[in-house]
């Protein structure tokens, strides 16, 4: 009996297997399914803008927080690049929330950003808008109130929350 083999089978099934694989490894390590799947929803419950050292609260209900709630959803729904190598020192930290002009949002619950690396499940997030990192439209995670992760994502476009921010005022550079 003479054994036959086809090659483009042998190559489709090849390919069929690489395609799962990477699939499945990715799925279980982001601990998102449709990982690929562009979009975010959710909407953040309280919105901070700290700028050169005054902070202002928005909250539902408040003057200019649907604006700045739908620019922090937006421009987290326009995905994200690539993880960057960059942490957020106490330093970076501290000049962020009282030297330069940064967004942070909290959530209500762990939220999950869809994306080809683990982001975690953070319940807030911090924009650097002017300031150290604020070239790399970066975004800084976290998944608890003491720190937040490093690797942070950067982010395909900020332009939403940018373009809330003009809208309420603040002076931004794109």
């Amino acid at each position: 009996m003479k054994l036959r083999t086809n090659p483009v089978k042998m190559v489709l099934t090849l390919l069929l297997f690489v395609a799962v694989a990477s699939y499945l490894t990715i799925s279980l390590t982001t601990r998102d399914a449709i990982w690929f799947l562009p979009g975010f929803e959710d909407l953040p419950t309280l919105v901070i803008i700290y700028d050169g050292g005054k902070t202002k609260e928005f909250r539902a209900g408040t003057p200019g927080y649907n604006e700045l709630a739908e620019g922090v959803r937006a421009t987290l729904a326009g995905g994200v690049t690539r993880p960057s190598a960059i942490g957020l020192s106490e330093g970076s930290l501290e000049d962020a929330l009282k030297v330069f002009l940064s967004v942070e949002a909290y959530f209500p619950k762990p939220i999950k950003i869809h994306t080809w690396f683990n982001t975690g499940n953070p319940s807030r997030a911090l924009f650097p808008i002017t300031g150290r990192h604020s070239d790399r439209s970066i975004v800084f995670l976290s998944t608890n109130k003491d720190a937040y992760n490093t690797t942070a994502p950067i982010l395909n476009t900020r332009e939403p929350l940018l373009a809330a921010l003009k809208a309420l005022g603040y002076q931004v550079t794109p």
